[in-house]
């Protein structure tokens, strides 16, 4: 684990070695602030949506919730405008924390009819991991369904839409896609 909170973390290499990339953790698994990295402050400031603090009015985040240093999902080609989404597995870190993880799928999404694909990874460090998988159909059943289904009731206004839910080579496929896209 890495902490950088006064460091550009939207500059961070997006690869540590094969297999394993680098989590910029914007949202701690159990909060309910929708915060987004701003590079220009390099700060995690709450969101807003019609000038007012966006707080999820369902669950708090299953997860940690993040992006994919170095990478960008095109609005040109489908994509949202924004880096890579990261789901990553294991208890809560701060806001801010850079971890090295291992992508085990990828859940794919249409949000407001863009593409907005959320990598499910696991970190490399043994002590913060909570749960083991090589891919994401090895996770227990339910834990991909709360996934799934909280990504697809926590923001009713934008409506998302299940497209699939793929394993480990189609994750590290998607990062692979829009890395080095900023």
């Amino acid at each position: 684990m890495i902490d950088h909170p006064s460091r550009d973390v939207g500059s961070i290499a997006t690869d540590v070695r094969s297999g394993v990339v680098h989590a910029v953790i914007e949202i701690p698994a159990g909060s309910s602030d929708k915060r987004e990295y701003d590079p220009a402050s390099r700060s995690f400031p709450v969101s807003l949506r019609d000038g007012r603090a966006r707080r999820i009015a369902f669950l708090p985040y299953p997860a940690n919730y993040g992006f994919v240093p170095g990478t960008r999902m095109l609005k040109e080609e489908g994509g949202d405008g924004d880096a890579v989404d990261i789901f990553v597995l294991c208890g809560a870190v701060p806001t801010g924390t850079v971890l090295e993880v291992e992508p085990i799928g990828v859940i794919e999404l249409l949000d407001a009819g863009e593409r907005d694909d959320k990598v499910v990874a696991l970190p490399i460090d043994p002590a913060l991991r909570t749960v083991d998988a090589d891919d994401i159909s090895e996770l227990p059943a339910a834990a991909r369904e709360i996934l799934v289904t909280w990504l697809l009731n926590y923001d009713p206004v934008d409506g998302a839409q299940l497209v699939s839910v793929k394993g480990k080579a189609d994750a590290l496929a998607t990062i692979r896609r829009w890395k080095n896209r900023t």
